[in-house]
């Protein structure tokens, strides 16, 4: 997510509207909804692709079609399942791994209900299912190549509840929280019905797992990666985190695909010396 919330003010603004429309019960939902969810309207089917990316639609399980995009893996890399923020889409998500693109990464960018004009309404539930469908497809497209699910902020939560579903090669979280009702004072969370609880799943993780914040995040405090890195190391999970210095919510795409090659280096040959990353970049191992 770009923000949980349409201005910087973020989770602040949902305290707000809760102290102005108390007692306005469905005005009071359908407005945290649209802050939680503020989806883009621009249509993915009408969009256009950069080259090589071609519209993919999946089918859910509860009878959506949802439309995402994707570009081809060359030969011998791994393909990428991208779940975008909660204020993205799918076209933001090949521009952001466009680097990754040109070192023959494969991306599907995962869409979804409610999103870029396709049907339904978001919430965690039906973003759980869109996952599930897009997982299938990404899978469908890597053969047998490596598939690398990748979700940021918002979805860092969808990602980690597809690997409580899936067994996956490996799960990257970007700039995610500990838990949604957790990024609200008190006061309001009652009124957050999804939880998106990632501080319990990441004990239960049993794929390699690699967990990256940037330190000026003004989106997701970086204690918050800092929680979920101590769950991680007192679980002993297979991986790494990766705190960026001076990177924000959304981490720069060049340097991204850079960690990225690392990450994949690693999984090829654990026991290798990990391949230089900048001075910037810090790794933190689980155990």
């Amino acid at each position: 997510m770009r923000r949980i919330g349409p201005t910087q003010k973020g989770f602040a603004a949902i305290v707000l509207t809760i102290l102005l429309l108390a007692g306005a019960t469905p005005v009071l939902s359908q407005s945290i909804h649209d802050r939680i969810y503020p989806a883009p309207t621009t249509p993915i089917a009408t969009a256009t692709l950069p080259a090589g990316a071609e519209r993919v639609a999946v089918h859910t399980s509860d009878g959506l079609s949802i439309t995402g995009a994707a570009i081809a893996a060359a030969p011998g890399k791994p393909t990428l399942l991208v779940f975008h923020g909660n204020g993205s889409s799918a076209m933001s998500t090949l521009d952001w791994f466009a680097p990754a693109i040109a070192k023959g990464y494969g991306v599907v960018a995962a869409e979804y209900r409610g999103y870029s004009g396709n049907p339904g309404r978001a919430d965690e539930a039906g973003l759980a299912r869109d996952a599930d469908a897009f997982y299938a497809e990404a899978r469908r497209r890597a053969g047998g190549g490596r598939l690398i699910v990748v979700g940021h902020s918002l979805s860092g939560g969808v990602a980690l509840g597809l690997a409580s579903r899936q067994k996956l090669d490996a799960l990257v979280t970007i700039g995610t929280f500990t838990s949604l009702r957790a990024m609200v004072p008190k006061i309001a969370r009652a009124f957050v019905s999804d939880r998106y609880d990632n501080l319990a799943t990441v004990p239960t993780l049993d794929e390699p797992y690699f967990l990256i914040h940037g330190l000026a995040d003004d989106t997701v405090p970086a204690a918050m990666g800092q929680e979920l890195h101590k769950a991680a190391y007192a679980a002993k999970r297979t991986g790494f985190s990766l705190v960026i210095q001076g990177a924000n919510h959304h981490p720069d795409g060049a340097l991204l695909a850079a960690i990225l090659e690392m990450i994949v280096a690693h999984l090829d040959h654990p026991d290798a010396a990990p391949l230089a990353l900048p001075d910037t970049v810090k790794m933190y191992g689980f155990g």
